[in-house]
């Protein structure tokens, strides 16, 4: 036995008497002891939300090109810069553990304060998701100045999901593996068994109509009233298909994304008419369904249902669930539905390039400002530059502007003193049930709280 041998059976024997706390960066696997089996059981024992991060080293067509000395440095090099990540960002007490699955596969188990009853759009909390993607952006750094013949070549892709809460210890070990399955699905896109578990989920949400339908107001920034209403989904309750992210994603890679919008769009005019909104709505519809060649014709048909709704008071909000790809049949498409009296919106305006040439081809009635312009807008100056530069070309073509993702008083201030007339955020109303008009008593606070910081900005 060389020396290299013993010294690592020495670190070995040393190891397995350290506490687990001291083992939660990538610690070896005992045959009587499995310290992130151990760990993670303690913060579910608090009742803590646990989820794992996947981060997938990717070479793609150059995979089998790798040398093993490369996989070895690569694999010391992401062990290290996750860690010094995964501290730096997220901190001390919010890592559980920091596991390697396989010479590809890297994972950081993690707790978050954030309550998983908050209505959001992600399966794992926003702000937690955020903290992960800076994390993947840090390691993909650190890996690059590792290895930089490598850096144009490695994509790092991720899976975050959450970890069921389990009982016993050999039910933590189910617990982990499924979510790394998961985490690896979403990663790969590949149709895993639990893949195919989700397909039939998706059918049977599709055949027996389980989803919910919600609403989040849209508010007018100059009365204080509800201007209107954006319409949002929700799949069963205590399923991973619970969320609009998971539900539409899954649909469109199962092609069951059509069924499912003809569906969301049939219940939420029903819910509209059964509550007699009289303000605007927002639908989300993807290119895709507008596209098809029934879908008007679907949407005329509902509304003949239920006289007291027009196309008038639709708006048709674009998503980038699916890229348009051929611009001048969409706006063709789009005439065809204006005749009819619908408006359309684009959504998540600011956040890439897509968002912009759809501005710039389709010409809509309404922007929707993505969160990401306006969170911290109020410090950032680059991001109120960005916005003036939105408000300035809504006003050359004519269209109205909505303001998304408002969750703080200070960015509210920065809206009041740009002139944008609406907004929509957690600041005025988190997604609820749909009222009737006599129901929204909770709006006469909101308005007074709107029309009273006005006064403020504009003093």
């Amino acid at each position: 036995m060389n020396v290299q041998a013993i010294i690592g059976r020495i670190a070995l024997a040393f190891k397995m008497t350290l506490p687990d706390r001291s083992l939660k960066f990538f610690p070896p696997e005992f045959t009587f002891r499995r310290p992130v089996l151990s760990l993670l059981s303690k913060e579910h024992a608090q009742s803590k939300e646990c989820y794992l991060a996947l981060f997938r080293l990717d070479f793609s067509h150059l995979q089998d090109e790798v040398s093993d000395e490369v996989w070895g440095q690569l694999q010391d090099g992401c062990r290290r810069h996750l860690r010094i990540a995964a501290l730096s960002l997220l901190g001390e007490q919010r890592v559980i553990a920091l596991h390697q699955f396989s010479r590809t596969d890297f994972a950081l188990i993690a707790s978050s304060d954030e309550s998983t009853e908050d209505y959001r759009k992600e399966l794992v909390p926003e702000r937690l998701t955020a903290v992960l993607n800076d994390i993947k952006s840090s390691l993909e750094i650190g890996l690059a100045g590792s290895l930089p013949e490598w850096r144009n070549c490695l994509h790092i892709a991720t899976g975050y999901v959450p970890i069921a809460q389990a009982r016993s210890n050999r039910k933590i070990q189910d617990t982990l593996d499924e979510a790394y399955q998961s985490a690896l699905a979403v990663a790969t896109g590949v149709m895993t068994p639990q893949m195919k578990q989700l397909r039939g989920q998706m059918e049977h949400i599709l055949e027996s109509g389980t989803i919910t339908v919600l609403a989040q107001p849209i508010m007018d920034l100059t009365s204080g009233d509800v201007h209107g209403w954006e319409i949002l989904t929700r799949g069963p309750e205590n399923s991973v298909l619970h969320f609009p992210d998971e539900l539409f994603q899954f649909a469109s890679q199962a092609r069951l994304l059509t069924r499912l919008e003809f569906m969301v769009v049939r219940r939420a005019i029903e819910e509209i008419a059964s509550r007699r909104i009289r303000e605007p709505v927002f639908l989300n519809v993807t290119a895709v369904t507008l596209s098809h060649p029934l879908f008007l014709a679907h949407v005329l048909k509902l509304l003949e249902k239920h006289p007291p709704l027009s196309p008038q008071q639709i708006y048709f909000e674009i998503t980038e669930r699916h890229e348009v790809t051929n611009f001048r049949a969409m706006v063709d498409i789009l005439q065809t539905y204006r005749k009819h009296g619908f408006r359309f919106a684009v959504d998540d305006a600011g956040s890439g390039y897509s968002s912009i040439q759809l501005i710039g081809e389709l010409v809509p009635e309404l922007i929707k400002i993505d969160k990401s312009v306006i969170q911290h807008v109020d410090r950032i100056a680059i991001k109120e530059s960005l916005l003036k530069a939105f408000v300035n070309a809504a006003r050359e073509i004519q269209c109205e502007l909505v303001a998304e993702g408002v969750e703080r008083e200070e960015e509210v201030d920065v809206l009041f003193r740009l002139d944008i007339k609406m907004g929509q955020g957690f600041y005025f109303a988190k997604p609820n049930v749909l009222l009737h008009e006599h129901e929204r008593d909770m709006f006469k606070e909101t308005k007074a709280r709107i029309q009273h910081r006005r006064g403020e900005v504009a003093s």
